[in-house]
């Protein structure tokens, strides 16, 4: 691969892994997955959290990839991998105590939302 080439494609991946449109798709709200404790699952509005309150997809997907937080954290602690609760909660709560984000338990765990035709 030439030099031309390798910049081109460097800047191609800084731009997309920067810009506010992402290349894939997503859908607007997501399903966070169960994680094992008593609490209602969560409906995550992503749209919101990547439009309305400008979080990069770098924020939340930590490992620059935009897969799945289940694809490495699993329900129990591997290694020095961290469990899916405890990843959601350590990103979660610690973007939510920098910024106007919902504090208590019950303003992201909510009773009684339907999860009907909403992809996960």
């Amino acid at each position: 691969m030439n030099n031309r080439t390798f910049i081109i494609i460097l800047i191609y991946f800084f731009i997309a892994l920067f810009s506010h449109s992402p290349l894939f798709s997503v859908d607007d709200n997501i399903i966070l997955p169960k994680t094992g404790h008593r609490k209602p699952q969560i409906l995550f509005n992503h749209k919101a959290h990547s439009e309305d309150y400008e979080a990069k997809c770098i924020d939340c997907h930590h490992k620059a990839k935009n897969q799945k937080c289940s694809k490495c954290h699993l329900h129990r602690d591997k290694g020095n991998i961290i469990n899916i609760k405890g990843a959601f909660h350590q990103q979660c709560h610690d973007c939510h105590r920098r910024t106007s984000g919902p504090k208590a338990c019950g303003r992201c765990h909510k009773m009684g939302v339907k999860f009907n035709n909403i992809n996960n």
